[in-house]
């Protein structure tokens, strides 16, 4: 057995160019709850690319290595004294990692407590099950938690044709919402219109205001997701109907000028932050999401939440991916392949 993996790690904040294949030192069990994992999978995520320009979140030694990726699919390959859930040979996904300080899963192993980690779905393989973790997770503390939405409840999704986007206009279906999204381009607009959506908004040809007005008969939507956040997030004061919900899953500025909007309309604003049990160190915050990644591994194998993956990229493809993404690019999720990217390493 080899004492290195490849991963593709970075030492320092930049772009695309400080993301090196390389071979570093095989991580190993540190407590009895810990499982080893051989990633097959990852997702690519924007919090990826946004650790990567800021080097991964938090202050650290310089010329420390980093391995991005905050959730991975794989199989189980050594499990600690006090694991009794898995075995080896599971096949398993979770959420964890991808920050300083915590190897995520842009690596061909990955060891994390096994209380993080559930049964991927059985339906899928790994590749396509691993655009779903983070996204799918961030989706459901959204529509299914923080709004509360009601049969025939007008819902507008910003990004409706992205990653989190197309996995929040199923899930507000299956509330029978009513759902409008917001989207960049025709390819978008149709895309969104077969996952179910009344309205496709060309944000850059129409207006959203006038367009919602049209759509509900009143001054806006019931629920607006703000799945694109900075600038977006204080326009979309003015899309929520008096006494609606506006939530936002995107580190955003919130101008003084949108607070006498959110009294006036009686707008409840709430975020979404999945990221923040694993930076805070919550154990019980943690277990909770473990939890809703079982129940959404149920949703997919009884065929009531499917993902739609742009594209697979190689460890080499991960740069341009990240750019993608920044740029909204993507329809749907990116996926890293691990595998793939581990035989040319070895090659």
């Amino acid at each position: 057995m080899s004492d290195t993996m490849t991963a593709l790690a970075m030492t320092e904040a930049g772009g695309p160019e400080v993301l090196h294949i390389r071979q570093i030192e095989r991580p190993q069990l540190q407590r009895e709850t810990d499982i080893l994992v051989r990633v097959k999978a990852a997702g690519v995520n924007p919090a990826d690319w946004q650790n990567r320009k800021n080097g991964g979140g938090f202050a650290g030694k310089a010329g420390e290595i980093i391995i991005l990726g905050i959730d991975g699919v794989g199989v189980v390959e050594a499990v600690g004294a006090a694991v009794h859930h898995f075995k080896v040979g599971d096949e398993v996904w979770y959420i964890d990692g991808g920050y300083r300080g915590n190897f995520g899963s842009y690596a061909e192993l990955k060891v994390l407590n096994g209380d993080y980690a559930t049964l991927k779905p059985k339906s899928l393989g790994f590749v396509e099950a691993a655009g779903l973790p983070v996204a799918a997770l961030t989706a459901w503390e959204a529509v299914y938690e923080k709004a509360e939405i009601k049969p025939g409840d007008f819902v507008l999704i910003h990004g409706g044709a992205g990653g989190l986007g197309h996995l929040s206009i199923q899930l507000a279906l299956s509330l029978g919402a009513r759902v409008a999204a917001t989207v960049s381009n025709e390819d978008k607009a149709a895309f969104v219109r077969k996952l179910g959506v009344e309205r496709a908004i060309n944000y850059k040809h129409e207006s959203v205001v006038k367009a919602l007005q049209a759509w509900t008969g009143k001054e806006g939507a019931d629920h607006v997701f703000d799945f694109v956040g900075h600038g977006n997030f204080a326009n979309s004061f003015e899309h929520v109907a008096p006494y609606g919900s506006l939530i936002n899953t995107v580190v955003s500025d919130w101008p003084r000028e949108t607070n006498a909007l959110a009294e006036w309309r009686n707008i409840d604003v709430k975020f979404v932050n999945i990221g923040y049990p694993q930076i805070a160190g919550h154990h019980e915050y943690r277990l909770q999401q473990t939890a809703v990644l079982k129940q959404i591994a149920e949703l997919v194998d009884s065929g009531k939440l499917t993902v739609h993956i742009d594209r697979v990229v190689p460890f080499a493809g991960v740069g341009e991916a990240h750019t993608a993404l920044e740029t909204g690019a993507t329809i749907g999720r990116v996926v890293l392949d691990i595998g793939a990217s581990t035989m040319v390493a070895h090659t």
